[in-house]
């Protein structure tokens, strides 16, 4: 049985509709995770610890570690994702990301910095 052009229309623009509100969901909450895994765990990793095939050799790309080419600290992070680091492959990301973006993602370093140091809790023990 044929369904006439306009059901068809319907039932297409439904299921679509549906496809995207399925997947909005999907993906970190957290808007510096969120971030994080877009534009930068590709080449630091997902935990920040430089576990990628693109950080072999590459020291820098580890960002768990206490060595800091740039500075450890959030303005100096932030400026880095900014502005980049023309000496190594790290691009700068003013263009490319919001201020918003590159706050969040600064934040982020700095979240994971922070799990990668924390003692477990008596519980984890």
């Amino acid at each position: 049985m044929r369904l006439p052009m306009d059901r068809r229309s319907s039932l297409l623009s439904a299921a679509v509709a549906g496809a995207v509100l399925a997947t909005a969901g999907c993906g970190p909450k957290d808007p510096g995770e969120r971030v994080w895994v877009r534009k930068c765990a590709a080449c630091h990793g997902r935990e920040g610890r430089g576990d990628t095939r693109f950080a072999r050799g590459r020291p820098y790309t580890v960002l768990t570690d206490d060595r800091w080419k740039h500075g450890g600290d959030l303005e100096s992070i932030r400026r880095l994702i900014s502005d980049g680091d023309p000496a190594s492959p790290m691009p700068a990301y003013r263009d490319r990301l919001s201020p918003e973006e590159i706050d969040v993602a600064a934040h982020q370093v700095l979240t994971l910095w922070a799990r990668a140091h924390a003692t477990p809790g008596p519980e984890a023990r």
